[in-house]
């Protein structure tokens, strides 16, 4: 079901809906633009225009970077932007996976490295010593359960993260399939007005609140304590739920939620928040893996079209890893296995690579289906196991800057 959505071309009959709005260019057709930037951009210019036009069968045309680059800017990030709504839209029209009903998601933000640009320095803000590294500020509401990005954004440095989430909280409400919604919130996100938008929206929480958040909540001992009222001068106040208990460090974590449900109890709501962690892996996927921070420009137009590029393709990634995975268990449930295996990311990221367009760009639709299958294919057969309790040491001193911004690979 969701490989029809993946391989099918709704987004580009969203992007083509207004292309007036996004783009001036007649020199290179707008959905070629938007087939290249899909394809991914991290050789040179040069060598990854060449090899796209081969790619897609037009060996006689010839664009020098410089004119990408100028075609590029007369396309406003905002089209990329609009490639992943449909996507998220097809994908939540089939089964996807619930926690005592509620869609589960995580809102959390990551410092996002740009090129040493001026021009993005006094957009975006700076950081590190003497706050010159020009870097924005990246956002995301991220379903744990299902591993889709609904929605993301890239904001400067001054952009506060609790105006970050209630932007995502929006986003949400406005998707068709909105209903009984669930957000799991880290200790930097609590405020009395970021709960009461969530309760006027109808979208339940999940809170790890700091020590001195509340003086009631403080007050509080270890357990599950229903009825708690959050108040601030001049409002009505509001009805927690909190539940407080030891780590294995023996700090006292504190949860605040609006679930009253008294059949949902701590333990059940000590796992819940630790689901939030995929959104942390998720985020070293898109900066390691899609290598969002390895950007084709030095423009902020072209910093957003690239984040927006790598959101979709992530989610692109994951569906087809999400489907290849049925096959993978379905496949192995009768072999006596030490290690469950999983479709590996890594490994979809470069099979995807040209694989992808190929398929969108098929006129036939079998043809389409076929070379969708040989996607799946080649992830269904090449999965890694799962080896539990293995961790890597963190490196204390890493390098800065990942990529080289002035210089691309040939390669």
């Amino acid at each position: 079901m969701v490989q029809t959505a993946i391989f099918s071309q709704a987004f580009l009959d969203a992007a083509r809906k207004r292309p007036q709005d996004f783009t001036r260019n007649r020199k290179m057709p707008f959905t070629d633009i938007i087939m290249f930037m899909l394809n991914g951009v991290k050789t040179s210019i040069q060598t990854g225009l060449d090899r796209f036009f081969e790619r897609i069968g037009k060996e006689d045309v010839h664009m020098s970077q410089q004119a990408f680059s100028q075609a590029r800017e007369k396309v406003h990030w905002e089209a990329f932007k609009e490639l992943s709504p449909p996507l998220v839209n097809a994908i939540y029209e089939c089964y996807y996976d619930t926690w005592h009903g509620y869609r589960v998601s995580a809102i959390d933000g990551s410092k996002v490295q740009l090129p040493d640009d001026q021009k993005l320095r006094d957009y975006f803000g700076t950081i590190g010593k003497k706050s010159t590294a020009a870097t924005a500020q990246g956002s995301a509401l991220y379903d744990v359960l299902n591993k889709v990005l609904i929605d993301t954004r890239i904001e400067p440095m001054s952009t506060g993260e609790r105006k970050l989430a209630q932007m995502h909280i929006d986003a949400l409400c406005k998707l068709p399939s909105f209903g009984r919604e669930l957000i799991i919130f880290d200790r930097g996100y609590p405020s009395f007005e970021l709960i009461a938008s969530l309760k006027g929206s109808g979208i339940s929480f999940l809170m790890r609140v700091r020590e001195k958040f509340n003086n009631d909540i403080d007050a509080k001992p270890n357990g599950d304590h229903q009825g708690v009222l959050l108040q601030k001068k001049g409002h009505e106040g509001i009805p927690l739920r909190v539940i407080k208990f030891n780590l294995p460090s023996g700090e006292t974590e504190t949860l605040i939620t609006d679930i009253t449900d008294k059949q949902v109890g701590i333990q059940a709501f000590k796992d819940l928040y630790f689901a939030r962690w995929p959104i942390e892996t998720k985020f070293d996927e898109v900066k390691n893996k899609l290598q969002v921070e390895n950007f084709s420009g030095r423009t902020v137009n072209a910093v957003k079209q690239d984040f927006y590029i790598t959101m979709y393709m992530s989610n692109v990634v994951a569906v087809a890893c999400w489907e290849a995975q049925e096959e993978v268990d379905e496949e192995r449930s009768s072999k006596d296995n030490k290690y469950e295996y999983h479709t590996n990311v890594s490994h979809a990221v470069g099979t995807l690579k040209d694989r992808f367009i190929e398929a969108l760009l098929e006129p036939n639709p079998r043809k389409r289906s076929k070379k969708a299958a040989r996607i799946l294919y080649l992830l269904k057969y090449k999965p890694a196991p799962t080896r539990p309790g293995r961790s890597m040491p963190r490196n204390p001193s890493p390098r800065k800057a990942k990529f080289r911004h002035n210089r691309k690979p040939n390669c």
